[in-house]
């Protein structure tokens, strides 16, 4: 039994993979390259995460069964034996547990490197084979942009440190209202954003009918929204900015704390801004 070991590319299906991500939504949405390649490689697959990341995915793909990550690796019983393990966490105890269940590999990825290349390339480093063709252009949810007059604006991130100032998305927004008099803006904040969202409403331009406040309650309701049309996206490195780079969105990205050489998020039209 191989633990910490390299990967080759399989001549035919194995039997089982078990991928096991937490952390936010960006990360588990740089991680769907790797899902695909493990859904391609295996005959049944189990996906141990959030709950709230369900709906991003495929559900036609009918190998696949999804699991809630605080349930723990019991809820499976006898099912992990003998099966390959995609794991994001190098905790000792973690491991001894995994090895109890008689799995056969143990595949430990990079969950934050701190140099370059880009974190998808780093995973299929870690498991000598190649990352996929075109993988920063792709739109790993789908290409579907569908255009309007409305610019999306998410100002806030799951970090204080990843966050430009509100003035520079305040602009954005006063300039987009001025260039066209049909044109809309939506400024949404998730429940990491509370500092974002203060600024936002002790702004007198918010009070504009033109421009749009939303709280979505879930991450499957953002993603509903964003489908009903936007025109441009901006926001900082955050989950939101991942979510509409790969639906096809136009999404600009500004990093400030944050290397873009890693952490850019996939997708066909997405620009990077970098900020000191």
């Amino acid at each position: 039994m191989n633990f910490e070991t390299k990967l080759s590319l399989p001549e035919k299906k194995k039997c089982r993979a078990v991928l096991i991500r937490g952390g936010g939504l960006g990360d588990f949405i740089l991680s769907l390259p790797l899902l695909n390649y493990i859904q391609s490689s295996y005959d049944e697959v189990f996906v141990l995460t959030k709950p709230s990341y369900f709906c991003l995915i495929e559900s036609e793909k009918k190998n696949t069964e999804f699991f809630e990550l605080d349930l723990g690796i019991s809820q499976f019983g006898n099912r992990l034996r003998n099966s390959d393990i995609f794991t994001f966490w190098k905790d000792e105890e973690w491991i001894a547990e995994l090895k109890r269940y008689h799995v056969q590999d143990i595949f430990i990825l990079p969950a934050k490197p701190i140099f370059p290349p880009h974190i998808i390339e780093s995973i299929f480093n870690a498991l000598s084979i190649n990352s996929p063709d075109s993988f920063l252009t792709t739109p790993y949810l789908g290409d579907h942009w569908a255009q309007n007059s409305t610019l999306w604006i998410h100002s806030g991130s799951g970090s204080e440190t990843k966050n430009i100032p509100f003035s520079f998305y305040k602009k954005l927004s006063d300039d987009w209202l001025h260039n066209n008099q049909e044109n809309q803006v939506v400024f949404s904040f998730g429940e990491a954003d509370r500092d974002a969202l203060e600024l936002f409403k002790n702004e007198t331009f918010c009070n504009s009918d033109r421009i749009q406040m939303i709280v979505p309650s879930s991450i499957e309701r953002y993603k509903e929204i964003l489908l009903k049309g936007v025109a441009q996206f901006w926001g900082n490195d955050s989950g939101p900015s991942h979510l509409a780079a790969n639906l096809g969105i136009p999404t600009n990205v500004c990093f400030r704390s944050t290397n873009p050489k890693i952490w850019r998020p996939t997708g066909p039209r997405v620009r990077v801004h970098e900020f000191t």
